[in-house]
């Protein structure tokens, strides 16, 4: 019986198949990477709009224990009437240390030395130093994880402060800081004590708190530094469309005018979440199309950058009485 041959060891790939594999590989990979970068930022997004709800139930634990919100941030001198704006306007305490006690961040609040003010600039700078830990201090609840940089100093567009970033800021409305007392139509501006009974427009259409991201401007939770200008304004960063700059009470707040109202630079182009021409004091979201948004109610909810400006600026009035349909944003 004749044995046929024993099969040989096979050769290796060719250069062609070689190349086929990895073509395929590579079209697999480049098919699977967009799906997969989406479901992180999905995930970015979802604990983004956490930390919003859990900031929204701290500040209605405030209004349960006080009445009110908490103010934007609470000046250390209080204002004057007819007082020019430089002269009333001083450091002061932000909104997220006052409603540290119902993040479970107790000890955080108890380091506060509040007799010392936040850093007045009048001769010896007070209250910097002894306010180390609270100034200096990162909390995860105040960071969007989409930002990424969470360390810092705050770079305020022209010089640098020591102190911890925060990503989110108050709703201060319509603001303009050249009035005295500056008051907001918003639900948080400087020494504000807004109540719920105040929100004639509903609190499920009124926003609260609203992103702001460290490639447009700074924002902080804790204080507001120095005073209206002294050490440095806030100003839009290196690199951003629009050179604006205002004062530093917008590293706790953003707000929707007036345009004009401010120190340097040239007036912001656009209110909206991530219009490409915002100012220092505008909101801004590395989310793709738009920004995370607290409401009144407790709610967070996604505003798209191309809402309707007036939409938005009716969204930010606690008692502007418009009428705004839910299909608006």
């Amino acid at each position: 019986m004749r044995r046929g041959r024993a099969p040989g060891p096979r050769g290796a790939f060719t250069l062609i198949e070689l190349l086929v594999v990895l073509a395929i590989i590579g079209l697999l990979i480049a098919l699977l990477l967009p799906a997969v970068q989406s479901a992180r930022e999905a995930a970015r997004r979802a604990h983004c709009q956490h930390n919003l709800k859990q900031l929204g139930l701290a500040l209605h634990a405030y209004h349960d224990a006080w009445g009110s919100f908490p103010p934007g941030y609470l000046p250390s001198r209080a204002p004057r009437p007819g007082a020019s704006t430089g002269a009333e306007l001083g450091a002061g305490w932000g909104w997220g240390t006052l409603v540290l006690p119902y993040l479970e961040s107790r000890p955080v609040y108890d380091a506060a030395n509040f007799d010392l003010g936040f850093g007045e600039v009048t001769g010896e700078v007070v209250g910097l130093r002894e306010n180390r830990t609270v100034r200096q201090v990162s909390l995860s609840t105040f960071l969007c994880p989409s930002d990424g940089d969470a360390s810092g100093p705050l770079d305020l567009g022209g010089a640098t402060i020591a102190g911890s970033p925060g990503q989110y800021v108050a709703s201060a409305g319509w603001m303009d800081t050249s009035r005295s007392p500056i008051q907001g139509d918003g639900l948080l501006y400087p020494g504000s004590r807004v109540s719920l009974g105040d929100v004639i427009d509903g609190t499920g259409s009124t926003l609260l708190l609203g992103e702001r991201s460290r490639n447009l401007a700074e924002a902080a939770w804790a204080g507001s530094f120095g005073s209206h200008a002294d050490p440095a304004p806030l100003c839009t960063k290196r690199g951003w469309p629009v050179r604006s700059c205002v004062g530093l009470m917008f590293l706790l707040m953003g707000r929707t005018g007036p345009p004009g109202d401010i120190i340097g630079g040239q007036a912001a182009g656009g209110i909206t979440p991530n219009h490409p021409s915002a100012g220092a004091d505008g909101f801004w979201s590395r989310h793709p199309g738009g920004c995370e948004f607290l409401l009144g109610d407790g709610s967070a909810r996604f505003i798209k950058s191309s809402i309707d400006t007036r939409v938005f600026r009716s969204l930010s009035s606690r008692a502007g009485g418009e009428v705004i349909g839910a299909d608006s944003y």
